[in-house]
């Protein structure tokens, strides 16, 4: 292209430009101010980072501020703002959703008169502040509703002359009348972790360490909830609570294999003075002992320690941090249950279940939100579900890293309650807020700014979750979604369930072998509980660190109990006592059995001997009596036994042989020369007697000859 041409395109852009601004500025929905039109390819960049008030009325001044900034490397020049507003309010709450995702369906139109000059030249890698100042009443908003506000960066690209160059939109709920029933919000707001400690207390790495120390995950959500605690419902894992516990008194990390001593006792004891103080004055409600797993552990046939972790959940909180639940949620991990598992939550005395809205979908369906709460029916009564918003949900996981994102997030926030309020302003509601699990971080200025937003909007109230729990179920029926494969595939794997089942499996061989295990058992079943957490659906890794731990301290303990007998050993018969040294290494006594099988186990009799008490650190020698057959060396199998004739421990192995045969051998061959010596003389003798036989016959025969 010529210069020339470069030259007129320039000119007729600036033109083109100059018309729009005025058309603009004459009438704001003139139709060359349309602000769906995607902007041109720019460097430029514009960002919407406050926006205030949350809830404006006829006399509020809508205020917005942020940033534009020049990514290119040419200047940008003639930049000014203005603001785009939607002509009519969203009619769903999925278009909440797709607006949320950056969707321009919906800008509308810009506002001319709004325009506001922002540099006269943007030089590459700078960025300039702005800030739109429009009251209320000049911003066209026919009705109640949720509308899409937007900010335009409009001005000279040299790349593509007069154009918009980059937008930038958020939600503005509009509600200028006070509904007549408020929309009541329960926040759940779960402290919970994942619960890597091995049965000795070693932590494994420094995760926890780091999220209760000053300014970690932990740290904020209690600093924040407890500033706000008419607002939230605490929901606390016991079993982070006995571990922060626990590192109070000094604790040891295991990094990468690495054992060193940790460092973060004092952040432990402030962390657990503060949830202490926070507990003295906010109701708080437990999740089962480390959040299990309940839907995985049950496919497995380990429903002893579902209701472990349920029923130990309480008396865990009391104990370490002198925290009184007000009773156990199960929070479905993937947001859904089925009937064989509620009813055991049910029997173990769960009184609340926490699942997603597509689990209990309404039906038939309604033209508005129903209540999030819903009495589920189980063969041990009725309970309560407690349905978590999906709009709701998604605003706590929606980007957070910088201002412009956690502004986003806020009047996401805002714009889907005052949606559901306005579906029927006269029917109060309540909502259910959470996120999607116990394991979940937020920013703080999005928590902050979501928790000023429930006090600072006249449509939303909070409410306890004691009060959700005394009020009656939303009168909407609703049916309960079926438990597919989808869900079970997001389940912990089976093979690392497998593994948690060889462990109960071996701990229970161990449990029935030492006297008084108690003090040896519960922290190996206390970890067996941690490795069966939801939360390491998400990080199976660890799971399997923690799960290879625990089996190897059972192995250890297990091995201390031995059989110290080896070689070989000789009797003088087929029959005899065969003696077998075990040595006990425990603090404790032991109860202990032996088992002999021989290789083949046609060639030994022997039978199990019963249990023999051996002393703590004692060795014993035990009689096994047996019966031999052949006279061959015949190997054999020393296996331990419990009391209940179940192996135990690792066996070994002997050989046993008899002299016997090798007598009988001899005499055999003594009888076997002795008759052949007889048989010999015999025959002698025999052919003794024929040669005389036959002399006296010749002398006969020669007598009568001579005659």
């Amino acid at each position: 292209m010529t210069q020339r041409n470069v030259l007129i395109r320039a000119l007729t852009l600036a033109l083109v430009a100059a018309l729009t601004w005025t058309l603009a500025g004459a009438g704001a929905w003139s139709p060359s101010a349309r602000a769906d039109d995607e902007p041109l390819s720019s460097a430029a960049q514009i960002s919407i980072t406050d926006l205030t008030p949350t809830a404006p009325n006829l006399r509020s001044t809508l205020t917005i501020s942020g940033k534009v900034a020049n990514l290119g490397s040419l200047n940008l020049s003639e930049l000014s703002v203005r603001l785009t507003i939607s002509p009519e309010p969203l009619a769903s709450r999925a278009a909440i959703n797709e607006v949320a995702g950056a969707a321009n369906t919906f800008d509308g139109f810009a506002l001319g008169e709004t325009t506001t000059s922002v540099a006269a030249v943007l030089a590459p890698g700078r960025q300039r502040d702005f800030e739109l100042r429009v009251p209320l009443e000049q911003i066209p908003l026919p009705r109640a509703g949720v509308y899409v506000v937007g900010v335009q960066l409009v001005g000279i690209d040299p790349n593509i002359g007069y154009a918009v160059l980059a937008v930038d939109r958020s939600f503005l709920p509009w509600m200028p009348d006070d509904p007549d029933a408020p929309l009541n919000i329960v926040w759940l707001w779960p402290l919970s972790t994942w619960p890597g400690r091995t049965p000795d207390g070693v932590l494994l790495g420094d995760l926890i360490a780091r999220e209760i120390s000053a300014g970690g995950r932990l740290d904020r959500l209690l600093n924040i909830g407890s500033q706000s605690a008419k607002a939230i419902s605490w929901i606390l894992d016991p079993a982070l609570l006995q571990t922060v516990a626990a590192m109070e008194s000094g604790y040891i990390v295991d990094n990468a294999g690495v054992l060193q001593p940790g460092t973060q006792e004092p952040e432990a004891r402030r962390w657990q003075q503060s949830l202490q103080k926070a507990a003295r004055t906010q109701p708080m409600w437990t999740l089962p002992y480390a959040d299990i797993d309940a839907e995985a552990l049950l496919r497995a046939g380990l429903e002893r320690d579902v209701v472990r972790a349920i029923t130990s959940g309480p008396i865990t909180a009391r104990a370490a941090s002198d925290v009184t639940s007000l009773g156990t949620i199960y929070w479905a991990p993937s947001g859904r249950l089925d009937a064989s598992a509620l009813n055991v939550l049910a029997s173990a005395g769960v009184s609340t279940v926490v699942l997603r809205s597509g689990a209990t979908p309404p039906e038939p369906s309604v033209p508005f939100t129903p209540t999030g709460a819903v009495d589920i029916d189980t063969q041990f009564g009725p309970i309560r579900g407690a349905i978590i918003d999906s709009g709701l949900a998604a605003t706590l996981r929606m980007p957070q890293g910088n201002a412009a994102e956690i502004l986003l997030a806020r009047q996401r926030f805002v714009a889907e309650t005052a949606f559901v309020s306005l579906e029927d302003p006269t029917l109060e509601r309540t909502l259910v807020m959470g996120p999607g699990d116990p394991q979940w971080r937020g920013s703080p200025r999005l928590l902050r700014g979501l928790l000023a937003s429930i006090q600072l909007s006249p449509w939303m109230e909070s409410l306890g979750f004691d009060d959700f729990l005394a009020n009656p179920p939303s009168s909407v029926s609703r049916a309960i979604s079926p438990y597919t494969a989808a869900q079970k595939d997001r389940e912990l794997p089976v093979t690392y369930v497998d593994r948690i089942v060889t462990a109960q499996e071996s701990l229970g061989v161990l449990r029935s072998v030492v006297e008084n295990p108690i003090d040896i058992t519960e922290p190996i079943a206390a970890a067996l509980l941690r490795s069966g957490s939801a939360a390491w659906r998400t990080r199976t890794t660890n799971g399997v660190e923690l799960i290879t731990s625990i089996q190897d301290d059972l192995d250890a303990d297990i091995g201390l109990v031995s059989i110290v007998s080896k070689g070989t050993v000789t009797f003088s018969g087929d029959t005899g006592r065969v003696p077998i040294t075990v040595a006990n290494d425990f603090d404790r006594p032991i109860k202990i059995g032996l088992r002999l099988e021989g290789q083949p186990a046609a060639r030994l009799v022997a039978s199990d001997l019963t249990t023999v008490s051996i002393d703590a650190g004692k060795r014993a020698s035990l009689e096994v009596p047996i019966r031999i057959v052949g006279g061959e060396p015949l190997p054999v199998v020393v296996q331990l036994l419990t009391p209940a004739g179940e192996p135990f421990g690792s066996n070994s192995t002997l050989t046993l042989q008899t002299t016997a045969y090798s007598r009988a051998a001899l005499w055999v061959s003594v009888g076997a020369a002795v008759v052949l010596v007889l048989l010999v003389i015999a025959d002698t003798w025999r052919r003794a007697r024929q040669r005389r036989r036959l002399a006296h016959a010749n002398d006969d025969e020669w007598d009568e000859m001579s005659q």
